[in-house]
């Protein structure tokens, strides 16, 4: 837990170093550094941890004894990646390494090709809502590989997008629903039917609506083959999901709508005030809209096909960035501002640690001696 606390630390530093005023090409280089060394402390720890985090034992297996009888249970592409990294080396620590540096790497593009100013505070953000893909599973490389397509969205370049977005679900099915991100992103939806359609969505999911909703889209659309099996899954592993067996759905599901009712409005204010990349913020919140009407609708009833809005909620951290960037400019309102993340963020954190305590803490590498931790 002392290693997770000062990483925490490290980069709630980091984050409140970038809002102060320093020598241009001094801090460009001091930001260079941090940020390599921010890389390689997420990297390593993902590299060389030993039976810590959630399903490890069902990723070791399907590496180190990958055969034929897990094809359909995985994606293709994320079998193509097990399999070719196996035909050199049985290995799990150097399939962490290249598995998890892919998942990072992805990212970091990301970050410092779009938003290279408040890099720290999406670094920092990263972590506690995603560990920072110490703990990666292949779903953390799909949103890695759909969140890189957002640059062709930017660049409006739709073949290469759909590419992605292929790719990613190949190695996730969830990420097949970001193929809707395109138009979503450039969409002109006045504010007003945002919130309806959204607050449909709470009343659909409340009702227990999503689950029918879900059965009926499937019988118009008729969908079966590879697309059909994988929801078909999904659906039937949603009762037996590990997501929530720690708490009642019901309540993670008011907690989640009570922080995104107090999210919402701030990012609406900040978008209809902010002229200066206003429309990056335009399609991240159109984006990040729909993700919560997904969440919505599915998370009480189907929390495991509710991921399919992550690759869309992700992009919370890039608008609350935006929220801070906004307040740069008047001190007092910007302590203030950053306090109250520092202080979601730090609540956000914990609730991650805590969700499986007991995988997380302590943290176990492969330089343990003895490791005395049984996993379920």
């Amino acid at each position: 837990m002392f290693l997770y606390i000062v990483i925490f630390l490290l980069f709630a530093c980091l984050s409140f170093l970038e809002y102060i005023g320093f020598n241009t090409r001094l801090k460009n280089s001091l930001r260079s550094i941090a940020i390599i060394i921010c890389f390689f402390i997420l990297w390593s720890l993902s590299t060389v941890k030993w039976k810590t985090g959630t399903d490890w034992d069902s990723y070791y297996d399907v590496f180190y004894y990958f055969s034929d009888i897990y094809r359909g249970y995985f994606e293709p592409g994320f079998l193509i990646i097990v399999s070719t990294i196996r035909s050199f080396t049985s290995n799990y620590t150097i399939y962490l390494g290249i598995f998890s540096f892919l998942c990072l790497a992805l990212k970091f593009s990301f970050f410092v090709r779009y938003h290279k100013e408040t890099i720290f505070t999406i670094i920092l953000l990263f972590y506690c809502y995603y560990f920072g893909d110490i703990f990666a599973v292949r779903q953390n490389l799909a949103i890695s590989i759909t969140l890189v397509s957002t640059g062709f969205i930017i660049k409006k370049r739709p073949i290469l997008f759909a590419i992605s977005v292929g790719l990613a679900s190949s190695i996730h099915f969830t990420s097949i629903l970001y193929i809707l991100a395109y138009f979503i992103y450039w969409s002109h939806l006045k504010d007003r039917t945002i919130y309806i359609l959204t607050g449909i969505s709470i009343l659909f999911g409340l009702l227990g609506g999503g689950e029918k909703l879900l059965s009926l889209i499937l019988q118009v659309i008729g969908i079966n083959g590879y697309a059909g099996e994988k929801i078909n899954q999904y659906l039937n592993a949603s009762g037996t999901d590990t997501i929530n067996t720690n708490n009642n759905p019901l309540l993670i599901y008011i907690l989640g709508l009570i922080k995104r009712c107090l999210f919402i409005p701030i990012f609406f204010w900040i978008k209809n005030r902010c002229y200066q990349n206003s429309s990056n913020i335009k399609g991240y919140l159109n984006l990040y809209m729909f993700g919560n009407i997904i969440y919505f609708l599915f998370a009480k009833d189907l929390s495991i096909f509710a991921r399919a809005s992550v690759p869309f909620l992700f992009f919370e951290i890039f608008l609350i960035c935006f929220t801070l960037s906004y307040f740069k400019f008047a001190p007092k309102n910007f302590i203030l501002i950053f306090l109250i993340i520092m202080v979601v963020s730090a609540s956000r954190f914990n609730a991650l640690i805590n969700s499986y305590y007991n995988l997380y803490v302590p943290y176990n590498s492969i330089f343990d001696n003895r490791i005395n931790r049984v996993l379920e």
